[in-house]
């Protein structure tokens, strides 16, 4: 075993340390993290079937405005990422008074970032849709949209760092609640205002708009009250009073020291992802539109993916911070086989039944065509692509974010991009030739991060 170096006790931490949490296993946290992804998918796939009906312009416009959104969230999937790092390893060296400080130096520099893009991206966004290559129609659709996230943008960014520390700490059931809450207060919002409902009138993709604002409202504040009201356990007392809010040096570049390699890969992804959509938009509005649907739909047979690799973050970090390492990779190996299990049983059921899928989304022929090839390649990339979920996340939890940085960006841009371009676009192979630069991206990474987690330098890595 490994020997894990961790700084001193802080003064006051052997005085305040509270009972070790109980010890939680694979599954317990597993479950909460699915429930909530397939919340999120659900509300996700039920925006995109309301927009369907108004449309493949308002189709294609959430798609675009979506890309940009993920692109300006980096910084906050980052620190994120960061932040469940640090609460996991402190809390499984029980040290409760870093896991309250890396929560509140999150939530204050997130919030921070938040208003600063807003203000920046709310006047300019048709300009920047139109930029990346949206014709006008579906630039003037996605701007719409692409405000409501803007204007919503700080409320994103408390929620999922809040929810970060709270995983992080081994609670993945709050956020499942507040994102059940978050997601009923969208469509309970959204569906009257986008179609109109006795006297109220239908707004379109304003309506849309209002509903995000609704959920992303309501998820914030509840995730919020978890922190505040929290008596017990690691984070008990985390939002304090005001003196404790005040910048923390070292812990911020604790912070940056994880969450900059995390938010420099999903930079690197999300720039991958807006040029692999470039060229899906070069051939055509329909072949765009299929490639939102084929997303949408095949992110459920992601979800086990991502509860799994939610439960490795965290059960790698404590384990780490713990001293730990053998219980650290058998929590690894066992979410990575569980994960691959039930991605595999959803990846058969996309090569076997397509089409009732897509239907679900829209009707048009031309799109179900296109989408009918990219729906059958995601599911043979399933099980790899396990693999790249849960063992990224184990790395992440260990603090080793550099790995999952080179891999990530390595894979993207050089598997994705390259042969979507050579098979799409030189060969002509059109939308199959797109999807195929997908799935080897996502094999790639798989086997890079069993391989990295399998020599266990993660197990050394200084936070």
């Amino acid at each position: 075993m490994t020997a894990i170096s961790l700084p001193g006790l802080r003064a006051g931490d052997q005085a305040a340390r509270q009972p070790r949490p109980k010890e939680r296993s694979v599954l317990s946290l597993a479950w909460p993290s699915l429930v909530e992804n397939l919340l999120l998918q659900f509300m996700s796939m039920a925006s995109l079937m309301m927009v369907g009906r108004l449309g493949s312009e308002a189709l294609a416009g959430v798609g675009v405005a979506n890309q940009v959104a993920m692109l300006l969230q980096v910084v906050f999937q980052g620190l994120a990422v960061g932040n469940t790092s640090l609460v996991a390893r402190s809390v499984g060296a029980q040290r409760y008074a870093d896991a309250q400080s890396a929560t509140r130096q999150s939530l204050s520099l997130g919030a921070g970032l938040a208003l600063v893009l807003a203000a920046v991206c709310l006047p300019t966004a048709p300009a920047i849709l139109g930029m990346i290559g949206a014709e006008p129609e579906v630039a003037a659709q996605g701007a719409i949209y692409m405000r409501a996230i803007m204007l919503t943008l700080p409320l994103m960014a408390v929620s999922l760092l809040a929810n970060g520390a709270l995983r992080g700490s081994g609670d993945t059931r709050t956020a499942m609640w507040a994102t059940g809450a978050g997601n009923l207060a969208h469509v309970a919002v959204a569906y009257p205002l986008v179609f109109g409902a006795g006297p109220i009138l239908s707004f379109g993709m304003v309506g849309l708009g209002v509903g995000l604002a609704a959920g992303r409202l309501v998820t914030c504040v509840l995730s919020l009250l978890a922190l505040g009201l929290r008596r017990h356990g690691a984070l008990a007392g985390t939002l304090g009073g005001l003196h404790l809010w005040k910048p923390d040096g070292p812990m911020l570049r604790r912070l940056l020291a994880i969450g900059g390699p995390a938010a420099g890969e999903s930079g690197s992804v999300q720039l991958g992802m807006i040029l692999f959509s470039l060229m899906t938009l070069y051939l055509g509005t329909a072949a765009f539109a299929a490639q939102q649907v084929v997303f949408n739909a095949a992110s459920l047979s992601m979800m086990p993916g991502m509860a799994f690799s939610v439960a490795a973050t965290t059960l790698v970090g404590q384990r780490v911070g713990a001293g730990d390492v053998a219980g650290a990779r058998r929590s690894g190996w066992r979410s990575t086989v569980l994960a691959a299990a039930w991605m595999s049983a959803a990846g058969l059921f996309f090569l076997l039944f397509p089409e009732p899928v897509i239907r679900l989304y829209t009707a048009d022929p031309v799109v179900i065509d296109a989408a009918d090839w990219g729906i059958r390649i995601v599911g043979l990339g399933q099980p790899l692509q396990a693999a790249a979920f849960v063992l990224g996340g184990a790395l992440r939890g260990a603090g080793d974010t550099r790995t999952t940085m080179l891999v990530g960006g390595a894979s993207m841009w050089g598997v994705r991009v390259t042969l979507a371009y050579l098979f799409g676009i030189v060969l002509n192979w059109g939308v199959p030739g797109i999807w195929i630069g997908w799935c080897g991206d996502w094999c790639t990474r798989g086997l890079a991060f069993l391989w990295a987690f399998h020599r266990g330098r993660w197990a050394t890595a200084k936070v």
